[in-house]
């Protein structure tokens, strides 16, 4: 409990974002998939180098004034393909199974 507490605050600082709870829904959906996959330290580094790509598209198509709600779904599906070339068999498995708890983010 304690590792995760610290990794959500980690999190929080580094991606922001939407608040839910306090806290940011990206460090919320990391701090899942950590968990629930296991990932390895280079896995992690990977994949919040893609929630931070993701971020910026966000943040670049939100300030030229671009429909968020047309481009959005788009680049969260490049994002859950980027995650899931971070990851072995087993972790690809588990993702998909448990793509449910990551809908609120995945499918807006």
């Amino acid at each position: 409990m304690y590792f995760a507490k610290k990794i959500m605050g980690f999190f929080n600082k580094i991606f922001g974002g939407k608040q839910q709870e306090g806290q940011g829904m990206a460090a919320q959906i990391l701090s899942q998939l950590t968990t629930d996959l296991n990932l390895s330290g280079d896995q992690l580094e990977k994949i919040k180098s893609a929630f931070q790509q993701f971020r910026e598209k966000r943040k670049a198509a939100k300030e030229s004034g671009a429909n968020m709600k047309e481009q959005m779904p788009a680049a969260r599906q490049q994002l859950k393909e980027q995650i899931l070339s971070f990851l072995n068999d087993e972790q690809k498995e588990k993702f998909r199974a448990n793509i449910s708890k990551y809908k609120d983010f995945f499918q807006k």
